[in-house]
């Protein structure tokens, strides 16, 4: 997850639950496990497909049909979770 998502995630409210500090980015960053567990109920699914230039994306899906795509499954659930939690 690269500096400008966590700094997305800490500006939104991302509650600070087991998270792991990583000392490059001056953010805590979650993991997988407790980005889905933070989306709750709203979380749906989570994917990975080829591009159309051949590169691996990954989606995540909120039932509300919300989206989030990134490079990295993290990423995906991550920008779920921000525009579920847009204030």
């Amino acid at each position: 997850m690269n500096y400008e998502l966590a700094k997305q995630l800490k500006d939104a409210g991302f509650p600070k639950l087991d998270l792991v500090f990583v000392k490059d980015l001056k953010h805590f960053i979650p993991s997988l496990s407790e980005l889905i567990d933070a989306c709750g109920d709203k979380f749906h699914w989570l994917n990975k497909m080829k591009s159309q230039y051949d590169e691996d994306v990954w989606n995540a899906m909120a039932l509300s049909k919300e989206f989030g795509r990134g490079k990295t499954p993290e990423e995906a659930v991550a920008k779920l979770w921000i525009k579920l939690n847009k204030k």
